[in-house]
Protein backbone atom coordinates (compact mmCIF):
# COMPACT_ATOMS: atom_id res chain seq x y z
CA UNK A 1 0.00 0.00 0.00
CA UNK A 2 3.28 2.36 -0.34
CA UNK A 3 2.05 5.56 -1.81
CA UNK A 4 -1.25 5.71 -0.83
CA UNK A 5 -0.93 8.05 1.64
CA UNK A 6 1.14 10.79 -1.17
CA UNK A 7 -1.93 10.47 -3.01
CA UNK A 8 -4.33 11.39 -0.46
CA UNK A 9 -5.69 8.31 0.18
CA UNK A 10 -5.69 5.66 3.30
CA UNK A 11 -2.87 3.41 3.61
CA UNK A 12 -0.96 1.43 6.32
CA UNK A 13 -0.35 4.49 8.57
CA UNK A 14 -4.27 5.21 8.67
CA UNK A 15 -5.02 1.73 9.27
CA UNK A 16 -2.44 1.45 11.84
CA UNK A 17 -3.61 4.36 14.02
CA UNK A 18 -7.19 3.57 13.53
CA UNK A 19 -6.60 -0.17 14.88
CA UNK A 20 -4.58 1.53 17.47
CA UNK A 21 -7.00 3.92 18.75
CA UNK A 22 -10.15 2.13 17.81
CA UNK A 23 -12.61 0.69 21.03
CA UNK A 24 -13.86 -1.73 18.53
CA UNK A 25 -11.35 -3.06 15.89
CA UNK A 26 -14.76 -5.43 14.09
CA UNK A 27 -16.97 -2.20 13.52
CA UNK A 28 -13.42 -0.23 12.57
CA UNK A 29 -12.70 -2.74 9.75
CA UNK A 30 -16.37 -2.90 8.53
CA UNK A 31 -16.09 1.11 8.18
CA UNK A 32 -12.53 0.75 6.43
CA UNK A 33 -14.22 -2.11 4.27
CA UNK A 34 -17.29 -0.08 3.42
CA UNK A 35 -15.62 3.42 2.66
CA UNK A 36 -13.06 2.03 0.91
CA UNK A 37 -14.88 -0.84 -0.90
CA UNK A 38 -16.11 -1.15 -4.54
CA UNK A 39 -18.78 1.98 -4.57
CA UNK A 40 -21.32 0.18 -6.48
CA UNK A 41 -24.79 -0.56 -4.44
CA UNK A 42 -25.82 -3.62 -6.49
CA UNK A 43 -22.99 -5.13 -4.93
CA UNK A 44 -23.96 -5.38 -1.68
CA UNK A 45 -26.49 -7.67 -2.45
CA UNK A 46 -23.76 -10.02 -4.49
CA UNK A 47 -21.42 -10.13 -2.09
CA UNK A 48 -23.00 -12.87 0.73
CA UNK A 49 -23.53 -14.60 -2.16
CA UNK A 50 -20.06 -14.78 -2.86
CA UNK A 51 -19.60 -15.81 0.66
CA UNK A 52 -21.69 -18.82 0.49
CA UNK A 53 -19.50 -20.26 -2.41
CA UNK A 54 -16.61 -19.41 -0.70
CA UNK A 55 -14.70 -16.66 -2.99
CA UNK A 56 -13.31 -14.36 0.01
CA UNK A 57 -13.07 -11.27 -0.34
CA UNK A 58 -9.55 -10.75 -1.33
CA UNK A 59 -9.35 -13.27 -4.03
CA UNK A 60 -12.88 -11.45 -5.19
CA UNK A 61 -11.03 -7.81 -5.18
CA UNK A 62 -7.80 -9.14 -6.55
CA UNK A 63 -10.08 -10.64 -9.50
CA UNK A 64 -11.64 -6.97 -10.31
CA UNK A 65 -8.61 -5.67 -9.87
CA UNK A 66 -6.95 -7.87 -12.31
CA UNK A 67 -9.87 -7.47 -14.93
CA UNK A 68 -9.87 -3.61 -14.40
CA UNK A 69 -5.77 -3.18 -15.00
CA UNK A 70 -6.03 -5.48 -18.61
CA UNK A 71 -8.71 -3.05 -19.48
CA UNK A 72 -6.63 -0.02 -18.10
CA UNK A 73 -3.76 -1.23 -20.60
CA UNK A 74 -5.99 -1.55 -23.55
CA UNK A 75 -7.43 1.66 -23.05
CA UNK A 76 -4.02 3.61 -22.45
CA UNK A 77 -2.85 2.93 -25.82
CA UNK A 78 -5.98 5.11 -27.45
CA UNK A 79 -5.69 8.58 -24.82
CA UNK A 80 -3.90 11.32 -26.54
CA UNK A 81 -1.11 13.05 -24.73
CA UNK A 82 -2.62 15.46 -22.31
CA UNK A 83 -5.25 12.55 -21.12
CA UNK A 84 -2.12 10.53 -20.30
CA UNK A 85 -0.24 12.86 -18.51
CA UNK A 86 -3.48 13.44 -15.98
CA UNK A 87 -3.62 10.15 -15.29
CA UNK A 88 0.00 9.72 -14.52
CA UNK A 89 -0.33 12.26 -12.17
CA UNK A 90 -2.74 10.96 -10.57
CA UNK A 91 -1.29 7.50 -10.36
CA UNK A 92 2.60 7.50 -10.10
CA UNK A 93 2.19 7.57 -6.18
CA UNK A 94 0.98 4.03 -6.68
CA UNK A 95 4.09 2.99 -8.66
CA UNK A 96 5.25 0.91 -5.92
CA UNK A 97 2.40 -0.95 -5.71
CA UNK A 98 2.83 -4.76 -7.86
CA UNK A 99 -0.55 -4.77 -8.80
CA UNK A 100 -0.72 -0.67 -9.57
CA UNK A 101 2.41 -0.75 -11.36
CA UNK A 102 2.17 -2.43 -14.73
CA UNK A 103 -0.28 0.75 -15.36
CA UNK A 104 1.99 3.57 -14.50
CA UNK A 105 5.01 1.99 -16.59
CA UNK A 106 2.54 1.80 -19.46
CA UNK A 107 1.13 4.82 -19.26
CA UNK A 108 5.18 6.37 -19.08
CA UNK A 109 6.09 4.17 -22.17
CA UNK A 110 3.00 5.74 -24.14
CA UNK A 111 4.23 9.57 -23.44
CA UNK A 112 6.65 11.47 -25.44
CA UNK A 113 7.74 13.30 -22.55
CA UNK A 114 7.29 12.26 -19.31
CA UNK A 115 7.83 15.01 -16.67
CA UNK A 116 11.45 15.15 -15.17
CA UNK A 117 10.22 13.97 -11.59
CA UNK A 118 8.52 10.87 -12.10
CA UNK A 119 12.21 10.55 -14.48
CA UNK A 120 14.48 11.41 -11.68
CA UNK A 121 12.17 8.70 -8.76
CA UNK A 122 12.31 6.25 -11.35
CA UNK A 123 16.46 6.46 -11.93
CA UNK A 124 16.79 6.66 -8.19
CA UNK A 125 15.26 3.15 -7.74
CA UNK A 126 17.31 0.23 -9.06
CA UNK A 127 14.18 -1.93 -9.31
CA UNK A 128 12.04 0.73 -11.04
CA UNK A 129 15.11 1.48 -13.54
CA UNK A 130 15.44 -2.29 -14.54
CA UNK A 131 11.76 -2.99 -14.97
CA UNK A 132 10.48 0.41 -17.08
CA UNK A 133 10.35 0.43 -21.25
CA UNK A 134 13.11 1.12 -23.38
CA UNK A 135 10.89 4.36 -24.44
CA UNK A 136 11.21 5.36 -20.80
CA UNK A 137 15.00 4.51 -20.51
CA UNK A 138 15.96 6.24 -23.29
CA UNK A 139 14.70 9.61 -21.84
CA UNK A 140 16.36 8.72 -18.45
CA UNK A 141 19.25 8.16 -20.50
CA UNK A 142 19.49 11.77 -21.96
CA UNK A 143 19.59 13.53 -18.44
CA UNK A 144 21.81 10.53 -16.89
CA UNK A 145 24.82 9.90 -19.31
CA UNK A 146 26.70 7.36 -16.83
CA UNK A 147 23.22 5.31 -16.63
CA UNK A 148 23.23 4.71 -20.53
CA UNK A 149 27.54 4.15 -20.64
CA UNK A 150 26.84 1.50 -17.82
CA UNK A 151 24.03 0.11 -20.23
CA UNK A 152 25.77 0.35 -23.50
CA UNK A 153 29.48 -0.57 -21.91
CA UNK A 154 28.55 -4.27 -21.67
CA UNK A 155 27.64 -4.63 -25.60
CA UNK A 156 30.61 -2.71 -26.81
CA UNK A 157 32.92 -4.91 -24.74
CA UNK A 158 31.32 -8.03 -26.02
CA UNK A 159 31.27 -6.43 -29.92
CA UNK A 160 34.99 -6.57 -29.32
CA UNK A 161 35.25 -9.46 -28.20
CA UNK A 162 33.65 -11.22 -30.65
CA UNK A 163 35.33 -9.83 -33.39
CA UNK A 164 38.34 -11.29 -31.94
CA UNK A 165 36.76 -14.66 -31.70
CA UNK A 166 36.66 -14.72 -35.08
CA UNK A 167 39.57 -13.62 -35.85
CA UNK A 168 41.27 -16.26 -34.13
CA UNK A 169 38.85 -19.24 -34.42
CA UNK A 170 40.09 -22.12 -35.13
CA UNK A 171 36.94 -23.99 -34.80
CA UNK A 172 36.80 -25.66 -37.87
CA UNK A 173 38.80 -27.75 -40.57
CA UNK A 174 40.29 -24.28 -42.96
CA UNK A 175 40.34 -20.60 -41.34
CA UNK A 176 37.31 -18.75 -41.31
CA UNK A 177 37.58 -15.32 -43.30
CA UNK A 178 36.98 -12.53 -41.47
CA UNK A 179 35.77 -10.14 -44.46
CA UNK A 180 33.77 -12.62 -46.49
CA UNK A 181 30.49 -11.62 -43.55
CA UNK A 182 28.69 -9.37 -45.89
CA UNK A 183 27.51 -5.69 -44.49
CA UNK A 184 24.08 -6.59 -44.16
CA UNK A 185 23.98 -9.60 -41.84
CA UNK A 186 26.77 -7.35 -39.80
CA UNK A 187 25.06 -5.11 -39.00
CA UNK A 188 21.72 -7.06 -38.62
CA UNK A 189 23.77 -8.77 -35.40
CA UNK A 190 22.07 -8.48 -32.27
CA UNK A 191 24.87 -6.32 -30.40
CA UNK A 192 24.20 -3.48 -33.68
CA UNK A 193 20.44 -3.76 -33.44
CA UNK A 194 20.34 -3.87 -29.67
CA UNK A 195 22.27 -0.29 -29.89
CA UNK A 196 19.75 1.17 -32.37
CA UNK A 197 16.73 -0.38 -30.25
CA UNK A 198 18.53 1.71 -27.30
CA UNK A 199 18.95 5.02 -29.50
CA UNK A 200 15.47 4.99 -30.78
CA UNK A 201 14.89 8.34 -32.65
CA UNK A 202 16.87 10.24 -30.25
CA UNK A 203 19.53 12.50 -31.80
CA UNK A 204 20.97 12.73 -28.47
CA UNK A 205 21.39 9.34 -27.42
CA UNK A 206 22.79 8.43 -31.23
CA UNK A 207 25.72 11.08 -30.67
CA UNK A 208 26.59 9.78 -27.71
CA UNK A 209 26.41 6.74 -28.56
CA UNK A 210 29.36 8.06 -31.25
CA UNK A 211 31.39 10.32 -28.34
CA UNK A 212 31.64 6.51 -26.93
CA UNK A 213 33.59 4.84 -29.86
CA UNK A 214 35.13 8.15 -30.62
CA UNK A 215 36.62 7.78 -27.32
CA UNK A 216 37.21 4.29 -26.83
CA UNK A 217 38.89 4.45 -30.57
CA UNK A 218 41.40 7.23 -29.02
CA UNK A 219 42.09 5.02 -26.23
CA UNK A 220 42.64 2.08 -27.75
CA UNK A 221 42.93 2.16 -31.39
CA UNK A 222 40.65 -0.61 -31.72
CA UNK A 223 39.85 0.14 -35.47
CA UNK A 224 36.56 -2.54 -34.64
CA UNK A 225 35.15 0.71 -33.08
CA UNK A 226 35.17 2.38 -36.56
CA UNK A 227 33.43 -0.93 -37.90
CA UNK A 228 30.80 -0.62 -35.26
CA UNK A 229 30.62 3.01 -36.86
CA UNK A 230 29.63 2.61 -39.74
CA UNK A 231 27.35 -0.45 -38.85
CA UNK A 232 25.35 1.86 -36.14
CA UNK A 233 24.32 4.53 -38.95
CA UNK A 234 23.25 1.59 -41.72
CA UNK A 235 21.53 0.20 -39.29
CA UNK A 236 19.69 3.12 -38.32
CA UNK A 237 19.77 3.68 -42.28
CA UNK A 238 17.78 0.37 -42.59
CA UNK A 239 15.45 1.15 -39.97
CA UNK A 240 14.48 4.75 -41.81
CA UNK A 241 14.97 6.69 -38.57
CA UNK A 242 15.10 10.21 -40.37
CA UNK A 243 15.57 12.12 -37.15
CA UNK A 244 19.18 10.37 -37.60
CA UNK A 245 20.40 9.83 -40.22
CA UNK A 246 19.08 12.75 -42.35
CA UNK A 247 21.05 14.70 -39.36
CA UNK A 248 24.19 12.77 -39.59
CA UNK A 249 26.03 14.63 -42.44
CA UNK A 250 28.14 11.17 -43.18
CA UNK A 251 25.71 9.17 -43.99
CA UNK A 252 25.62 9.28 -47.36
CA UNK A 253 29.06 9.01 -47.84
CA UNK A 254 28.54 5.99 -45.74
CA UNK A 255 25.47 4.34 -47.79
CA UNK A 256 27.70 4.99 -50.73
CA UNK A 257 30.72 3.57 -49.63
CA UNK A 258 28.67 0.28 -47.87
CA UNK A 259 27.43 0.08 -51.04
CA UNK A 260 31.19 -0.53 -52.63
CA UNK A 261 32.13 -3.19 -49.51
CA UNK A 262 28.66 -5.26 -50.41
CA UNK A 263 30.53 -5.00 -54.77
CA UNK A 264 33.84 -5.80 -53.55
CA UNK A 265 35.50 -2.93 -55.71
CA UNK A 266 35.14 0.75 -56.27
CA UNK A 267 35.58 2.25 -59.88
CA UNK A 268 33.94 4.24 -61.99
CA UNK A 269 30.51 5.86 -60.96
CA UNK A 270 31.22 4.70 -57.23
CA UNK A 271 33.83 7.03 -57.46
CA UNK A 272 32.29 10.22 -58.32
CA UNK A 273 29.32 9.22 -55.71
CA UNK A 274 31.83 9.18 -53.36
CA UNK A 275 33.53 12.23 -54.38
CA UNK A 276 30.94 14.48 -54.08
CA UNK A 277 29.42 12.66 -50.96
CA UNK A 278 32.75 13.23 -49.24
CA UNK A 279 33.07 17.21 -50.84
CA UNK A 280 29.57 17.80 -49.46
CA UNK A 281 29.92 16.42 -46.21
CA UNK A 282 33.32 18.88 -45.98
CA UNK A 283 31.17 21.94 -46.81
CA UNK A 284 28.91 21.61 -43.99
CA UNK A 285 32.02 21.55 -40.71
CA UNK A 286 35.49 20.55 -41.46
CA UNK A 287 35.86 18.66 -38.50
CA UNK A 288 33.08 15.82 -40.56
CA UNK A 289 36.56 14.97 -41.96
CA UNK A 290 37.28 13.11 -38.23
CA UNK A 291 34.31 11.02 -38.48
CA UNK A 292 34.80 10.45 -42.93
CA UNK A 293 38.48 9.32 -41.33
CA UNK A 294 37.10 6.69 -39.04
CA UNK A 295 34.28 5.31 -40.88
CA UNK A 296 36.94 4.71 -43.95
CA UNK A 297 39.45 3.13 -40.98
CA UNK A 298 37.16 0.51 -40.82
CA UNK A 299 39.04 -2.93 -41.45
CA UNK A 300 36.05 -3.98 -44.57
CA UNK A 301 36.41 -0.69 -46.25
CA UNK A 302 40.49 -0.49 -46.02
CA UNK A 303 39.63 -3.81 -47.52
CA UNK A 304 38.01 -2.74 -50.09
CA UNK A 305 40.21 0.26 -51.23
CA UNK A 306 43.39 -1.46 -51.39
CA UNK A 307 41.83 -4.47 -53.74
CA UNK A 308 40.46 -1.94 -55.77
CA UNK A 309 43.80 0.13 -56.07
CA UNK A 310 45.26 -2.97 -57.00
CA UNK A 311 42.71 -4.11 -59.58
CA UNK A 312 43.33 -0.88 -60.90
CA UNK A 313 47.13 -1.21 -61.13
CA UNK A 314 46.39 -3.85 -63.11
CA UNK A 315 44.89 -2.51 -65.52
CA UNK A 316 46.75 0.07 -65.68
CA UNK A 317 50.29 -2.18 -66.25
CA UNK A 318 48.19 -3.63 -69.07
CA UNK A 319 47.21 -0.49 -70.63
CA UNK A 320 50.88 0.48 -70.28
CA UNK A 321 49.48 3.33 -68.30
CA UNK A 322 51.39 5.37 -65.34
CA UNK A 323 49.45 5.73 -62.13
CA UNK A 324 50.14 9.41 -61.18
CA UNK A 325 48.25 10.42 -64.13
CA UNK A 326 44.98 8.56 -62.70
CA UNK A 327 42.09 10.39 -61.15
CA UNK A 328 40.98 7.21 -59.90
CA UNK A 329 43.85 6.07 -58.50
CA UNK A 330 44.07 9.72 -56.86
CA UNK A 331 41.04 9.62 -55.22
CA UNK A 332 41.63 6.08 -53.89
CA UNK A 333 44.61 6.97 -52.22
CA UNK A 334 43.26 9.74 -50.36
CA UNK A 335 40.52 7.54 -49.23
CA UNK A 336 42.89 5.31 -48.10
CA UNK A 337 45.37 8.11 -46.63
CA UNK A 338 41.79 9.16 -44.71
CA UNK A 339 41.58 5.66 -43.08
CA UNK A 340 44.89 4.89 -42.17
CA UNK A 341 45.66 8.39 -40.55
CA UNK A 342 42.09 7.86 -38.71
CA UNK A 343 43.41 7.56 -35.18
CA UNK A 344 46.32 10.59 -35.65
CA UNK A 345 43.98 12.94 -36.95
CA UNK A 346 41.26 12.91 -34.47
CA UNK A 347 44.11 12.32 -31.63
CA UNK A 348 45.62 16.00 -33.15
CA UNK A 349 42.75 17.30 -33.95
CA UNK A 350 44.03 18.09 -37.39
CA UNK A 351 40.60 17.96 -39.29
CA UNK A 352 42.15 19.76 -42.49
CA UNK A 353 42.50 17.10 -45.29
CA UNK A 354 46.80 16.95 -46.15
CA UNK A 355 47.75 16.28 -49.45
CA UNK A 356 48.56 12.78 -50.07
CA UNK A 357 52.56 11.69 -50.80
CA UNK A 358 53.37 12.36 -54.09
CA UNK A 359 55.28 9.61 -54.21
CA UNK A 360 53.07 7.01 -54.13
CA UNK A 361 51.85 7.37 -57.22
CA UNK A 362 54.95 8.61 -58.76
CA UNK A 363 57.07 6.07 -57.53
CA UNK A 364 55.97 3.28 -54.51
CA UNK A 365 52.79 2.66 -57.66
CA UNK A 366 54.94 2.21 -60.58
CA UNK A 367 57.54 -0.72 -58.76
CA UNK A 368 53.85 -2.84 -57.79
CA UNK A 369 53.16 -2.35 -61.51
CA UNK A 370 56.84 -3.62 -62.06
CA UNK A 371 56.26 -6.65 -59.83
CA UNK A 372 52.99 -7.30 -61.99
CA UNK A 373 54.89 -7.23 -65.34
CA UNK A 374 57.64 -9.55 -63.96
CA UNK A 375 55.10 -11.65 -63.04
CA UNK A 376 53.50 -12.09 -66.05
CA UNK A 377 57.27 -12.51 -67.34
CA UNK A 378 57.47 -15.27 -65.04
CA UNK A 379 54.26 -16.65 -66.23
CA UNK A 380 55.62 -16.60 -70.10
CA UNK A 381 59.25 -18.42 -68.84
CA UNK A 382 59.33 -20.81 -71.83
CA UNK A 383 58.56 -17.94 -74.44
CA UNK A 384 61.61 -15.95 -72.54
CA UNK A 385 65.65 -17.05 -71.78
CA UNK A 386 65.46 -18.00 -68.55
CA UNK A 387 69.05 -15.74 -67.93
CA UNK A 388 67.15 -12.67 -69.67
CA UNK A 389 64.19 -12.72 -67.28
CA UNK A 390 66.66 -12.94 -64.05
CA UNK A 391 68.71 -10.21 -65.39
CA UNK A 392 65.53 -7.68 -65.96
CA UNK A 393 64.04 -8.79 -62.13
CA UNK A 394 68.00 -8.30 -60.26
CA UNK A 395 68.13 -5.13 -62.17
CA UNK A 396 64.16 -3.79 -60.77
CA UNK A 397 65.53 -5.28 -57.45
CA UNK A 398 68.55 -3.40 -57.43
CA UNK A 399 67.26 -0.40 -58.90
CA UNK A 400 63.74 -0.07 -56.92
CA UNK A 401 63.57 -2.44 -53.89
CA UNK A 402 65.45 -0.22 -51.36
CA UNK A 403 62.96 2.76 -51.82
CA UNK A 404 60.26 0.40 -51.98
CA UNK A 405 61.31 -1.02 -48.48
CA UNK A 406 62.19 1.91 -47.06
CA UNK A 407 58.21 3.05 -47.78
CA UNK A 408 56.65 0.44 -46.23
CA UNK A 409 58.58 0.97 -42.98
CA UNK A 410 57.66 4.84 -43.53
CA UNK A 411 54.45 5.39 -44.96
CA UNK A 412 51.04 3.57 -43.62
CA UNK A 413 49.34 4.09 -46.89
CA UNK A 414 52.23 1.83 -49.05
CA UNK A 415 52.98 -0.72 -46.16
CA UNK A 416 48.54 -1.33 -47.06
CA UNK A 417 48.48 -1.45 -50.85
CA UNK A 418 52.01 -3.63 -50.39
CA UNK A 419 49.66 -6.20 -48.05
CA UNK A 420 47.03 -6.20 -50.55
CA UNK A 421 48.92 -6.87 -53.03
CA UNK A 422 51.13 -9.82 -51.16
CA UNK A 423 47.86 -11.27 -50.10
CA UNK A 424 46.69 -11.05 -54.32
CA UNK A 425 49.92 -12.69 -55.38
CA UNK A 426 48.90 -15.73 -52.44
CA UNK A 427 45.43 -16.12 -53.45
CA UNK A 428 46.75 -16.63 -57.45
CA UNK A 429 48.73 -19.35 -56.13
CA UNK A 430 52.38 -17.22 -57.40
CA UNK A 431 54.72 -18.86 -55.38
CA UNK A 432 58.00 -17.41 -57.16
CA UNK A 433 56.30 -14.20 -56.89
CA UNK A 434 55.49 -14.41 -52.63
CA UNK A 435 59.10 -15.87 -52.76
CA UNK A 436 60.52 -12.85 -54.18
CA UNK A 437 58.04 -10.54 -52.17
CA UNK A 438 58.11 -11.62 -49.14
CA UNK A 439 61.52 -10.79 -47.41
CA UNK A 440 60.97 -6.92 -48.15
CA UNK A 441 58.81 -7.02 -45.62
CA UNK A 442 60.68 -8.62 -43.16
CA UNK A 443 62.13 -5.67 -41.58
CA UNK A 444 59.49 -2.82 -42.12
CA UNK A 445 57.39 -5.63 -40.35
CA UNK A 446 59.86 -5.83 -37.19
CA UNK A 447 59.68 -2.27 -37.35
CA UNK A 448 56.04 -2.02 -37.37
CA UNK A 449 54.10 -5.08 -35.77
CA UNK A 450 51.45 -6.50 -38.13
CA UNK A 451 47.89 -5.87 -37.02
CA UNK A 452 45.43 -8.75 -36.11
CA UNK A 453 43.66 -8.24 -39.10
CA UNK A 454 46.47 -8.26 -41.44
CA UNK A 455 48.20 -11.56 -39.67
CA UNK A 456 44.48 -13.62 -40.00
CA UNK A 457 44.22 -12.38 -43.55
CA UNK A 458 47.96 -13.39 -44.32
CA UNK A 459 46.74 -16.98 -42.50
CA UNK A 460 43.86 -16.89 -44.61
CA UNK A 461 45.40 -16.14 -47.99
CA UNK A 462 48.17 -19.03 -47.05
CA UNK A 463 45.50 -21.61 -47.25
CA UNK A 464 45.06 -21.44 -51.17
CA UNK A 465 48.56 -22.10 -51.45
CA UNK A 466 48.94 -24.68 -48.66
CA UNK A 467 50.54 -27.62 -50.75
CA UNK A 468 53.19 -25.60 -51.08
CA UNK A 469 54.30 -25.38 -47.33
CA UNK A 470 54.96 -29.38 -47.64
CA UNK A 471 58.27 -28.01 -49.72
CA UNK A 472 61.02 -27.15 -47.87
CA UNK A 473 61.68 -23.56 -49.72
CA UNK A 474 58.17 -22.25 -49.24
CA UNK A 475 58.06 -23.38 -46.23
CA UNK A 476 61.49 -21.47 -45.00
CA UNK A 477 60.71 -18.23 -46.67
CA UNK A 478 57.52 -18.22 -44.80
CA UNK A 479 58.13 -19.10 -41.37
CA UNK A 480 62.31 -19.04 -40.91
CA UNK A 481 62.63 -16.20 -42.56
CA UNK A 482 59.10 -14.21 -41.46
CA UNK A 483 56.95 -15.15 -39.51
CA UNK A 484 59.51 -16.68 -36.55
CA UNK A 485 61.49 -13.27 -37.00
CA UNK A 486 58.32 -11.49 -35.78
CA UNK A 487 57.95 -13.83 -32.28
CA UNK A 488 58.31 -10.69 -30.06
CA UNK A 489 55.00 -9.83 -31.43
CA UNK A 490 52.02 -12.03 -29.56
CA UNK A 491 50.10 -11.63 -32.02
CA UNK A 492 51.90 -12.79 -34.27
CA UNK A 493 52.79 -15.90 -32.61
CA UNK A 494 49.12 -16.53 -31.93
CA UNK A 495 48.75 -16.35 -35.88
CA UNK A 496 52.09 -18.72 -36.83
CA UNK A 497 49.92 -21.07 -34.13
CA UNK A 498 46.84 -20.97 -36.14
CA UNK A 499 48.51 -21.15 -39.49
CA UNK A 500 49.99 -24.18 -38.15
CA UNK A 501 46.75 -25.36 -36.51
CA UNK A 502 45.53 -26.09 -40.44
CA UNK A 503 48.32 -27.17 -41.75
CA UNK A 504 50.52 -29.14 -39.90
CA UNK A 505 49.86 -32.60 -41.52
CA UNK A 506 50.96 -31.94 -44.58
CA UNK A 507 54.21 -30.55 -43.07
CA UNK A 508 57.10 -32.72 -42.28
CA UNK A 509 57.20 -33.44 -38.29
CA UNK A 510 60.56 -31.91 -37.35
CA UNK A 511 59.65 -28.88 -38.76
CA UNK A 512 56.61 -28.77 -37.16
CA UNK A 513 58.37 -29.18 -33.78
CA UNK A 514 60.72 -26.54 -34.52
CA UNK A 515 58.11 -24.04 -35.20
CA UNK A 516 56.13 -25.35 -32.17
CA UNK A 517 59.90 -24.77 -30.19
CA UNK A 518 60.53 -21.25 -31.31
CA UNK A 519 56.49 -20.06 -30.47
CA UNK A 520 56.55 -21.58 -27.24
CA UNK A 521 54.69 -18.68 -25.34
CA UNK A 522 56.20 -17.31 -22.17
CA UNK A 523 55.38 -15.93 -18.79
CA UNK A 524 54.62 -12.47 -20.32
CA UNK A 525 52.34 -13.58 -22.90
CA UNK A 526 48.60 -14.33 -22.52
CA UNK A 527 46.54 -17.26 -20.65
CA UNK A 528 45.24 -17.88 -24.16
CA UNK A 529 48.60 -18.25 -25.96
CA UNK A 530 49.71 -20.81 -23.74
CA UNK A 531 46.13 -23.07 -24.20
CA UNK A 532 46.31 -22.62 -27.70
CA UNK A 533 50.12 -23.51 -28.11
CA UNK A 534 48.90 -26.87 -25.51
CA UNK A 535 45.68 -27.22 -27.86
CA UNK A 536 48.34 -27.86 -30.27
CA UNK A 537 50.52 -30.17 -29.47
CA UNK A 538 47.54 -32.26 -28.18
CA UNK A 539 46.12 -32.10 -31.90
CA UNK A 540 49.57 -33.09 -33.51
CA UNK A 541 50.07 -35.79 -31.00
CA UNK A 542 46.35 -37.29 -31.54
CA UNK A 543 46.36 -37.12 -35.24
CA UNK A 544 50.23 -38.85 -35.52
CA UNK A 545 50.67 -40.75 -33.01
CA UNK A 546 53.21 -43.02 -34.20
CA UNK A 547 55.64 -40.16 -35.73
CA UNK A 548 59.00 -39.27 -33.99
CA UNK A 549 57.41 -36.21 -33.11
CA UNK A 550 55.05 -37.36 -30.74
CA UNK A 551 57.37 -37.09 -28.01
CA UNK A 552 59.37 -34.22 -29.26
CA UNK A 553 55.77 -32.60 -29.61
CA UNK A 554 54.57 -33.21 -25.94
CA UNK A 555 58.48 -32.41 -24.61
CA UNK A 556 57.64 -29.13 -26.12
CA UNK A 557 54.01 -28.79 -24.49
CA UNK A 558 55.43 -29.35 -20.98
CA UNK A 559 57.95 -26.54 -20.85
CA UNK A 560 54.49 -24.13 -21.12
CA UNK A 561 52.86 -25.15 -18.07
CA UNK A 562 54.29 -22.57 -16.23
CA UNK A 563 34.93 11.77 -22.01
CA UNK A 564 33.87 14.51 -23.80
CA UNK A 565 33.72 14.18 -27.86
CA UNK A 566 36.39 15.97 -29.62
CA UNK A 567 34.01 15.49 -33.11
CA UNK A 568 30.66 17.07 -31.60
CA UNK A 569 29.00 18.49 -34.78
CA UNK A 570 25.84 16.88 -34.43
CA UNK A 571 23.42 19.36 -33.17
CA UNK A 572 21.36 18.60 -30.10
CA UNK A 573 17.82 17.67 -30.73
CA UNK A 574 15.43 20.84 -30.85
CA UNK A 575 13.26 21.22 -27.44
Amino acid sequence: MAGFERAGLPGCEYIRQTLTNSADMTAAIENFQHENGILLPSLQSALPFLDLHGVGRLEFHSSVMDHLRETVLEKIKTLDEKKLKEILEQSFPFIHVPELQPVVMELMKYLPKVSDECLEHIANDAKLYEDCAIEVKRQIWVKHHHLFGDAVGPLLKQYLDIKYNNLHSTDSNSPSDFFSVSSKVRRQHDIVQSLAKMIGKSLQLYNLVLQFLRTLFLRTKEVHYCTLRSELLMAVHDLEVKDIKDVDPCHKFTWCLDACIREKNIEGKRIRELHGFLEAAKKEEERVIGDIAMILCDPFAIDTIAKSVIKLLQRLANAESLPRTNTEISFLLRLLSLGVGAWDRIEKQAFREQPVNPDLAGKFLPFIMSLMVDSSLRSYHDKVPEDDVEEDLMSDGLRLAQDFMDMLASDKVAFTLAWCYLLNLLKQKDKQSVLQALPWFVSPCQARPLEEIELHQFVTSLMSIQDELATSDFSNAVFDDFLLGLTSQTASIRHTLRILWFIHHKMDSHKVVQILTATQPGSEHPEAIHELHAALVDRIANANPSTPSQDQASSVSSLGSSSSSPLEYIPPASS
